[in-house]
């Protein structure tokens, strides 16, 4: 599940009414996603907070005041002169004819509404899929032996960028992790981080899920956030202008290498 889909189903999760499937989704990316973890510990608070509320209680006297009033607009009634013939016909058909009316015209200008509001995003839709079309079909044949440019990279990776923001081939932060292909094994260390990125590429470290043993990893990552855009525009992933992401570092020891 994405974040999106999970932070919707996290109230439902609180009450305990999802079945078994979902619950079971959700607890799988919970495990695994930190962000959400913390919006279902802020809502577990304010459940928390909304039950240990008082109780509101009504007057004593309610029933009686009603009553009261009934019976003074009960007597009010019958002191009234009886109403004609042509006003008790109109006063019955009003509720059966007015609603349909009222209620059809209603209708057609909901429906006009919509449709002049959500035609942009119709449009907008359109020009996505002819886009994603083209993506998904590229028309140039890609050169190997050529180095690899942003927008090719993103264009590769276009049915998963709107969730997952491409890494910028050029950038500081790709030649990090690519320097992390042969560590001498004392060397070896993991971190886990979130980092939040922005619609030009850059990024900043918003959280540390897992520190490294060695610090210097940690800062030699921040260094790469920040000397140049770490991930390519937003306009490439057709993604949201800012998103978060959970970035995962491990050193390996590669031996072989055929790429």
């Amino acid at each position: 599940m994405t974040c999106e889909e999970t932070k919707k189903s996290l109230s439902p999760y609180i009450d305990d009414v999802l079945s078994l499937p979902a619950r079971f989704a959700i607890d799988e990316h919970l495990n695994r996603c930190p962000v959400c973890r913390a919006e279902l510990s802020e809502l577990r608070f304010i459940s928390r907070r909304l039950a240990g509320l008082p109780r509101a209680f009504p007057p004593v006297d309610l029933s009686d005041a009603i009553s009261d009033a009934v019976m003074i607009e009960a007597a009010a009634k019958r002191q009234l002169p009886r109403p004609s013939l042509i006003t008790r016909v109109t006063r019955w058909l009003e509720p059966k004819l007015m609603p349909y009316t009222v209620g059809s015209l209603a209708s057609v200008l909901l429906f006009a509404a919509m449709f002049a509001g959500l035609r942009p995003h119709f449009i907008a839709l359109r020009e996505a899929a002819i886009s994603k079309a083209a993506i998904s079909k590229p028309s140039y044949r890609p050169n190997i032996y050529e180095p690899v440019t942003p927008a090719l990279y993103a264009a590769s990776r276009a049915p998963f960028a709107e969730e997952s923001p491409s890494l910028n081939p050029t950038g500081a932060l790709a030649a990090l992790t690519r320097s992390y292909a042969h560590p001498h094994p004392e060397d070896a260390d993991d971190m886990v981080v979130v980092a939040t990125v922005f619609s030009n590429g850059a990024a900043s470290l918003s959280d540390i899920v897992q520190p490294p043993r060695d610090r210097r990893m940690l800062t030699e990552f921040e260094i790469a956030l920040r000397q140049d855009a770490a991930f390519v525009p937003a306009s490439m992933d057709r993604r949201p202008d800012t998103m978060r992401v959970v970035f995962a570092v491990q050193k390996v020891d590669v031996h072989d290498r055929n790429f």
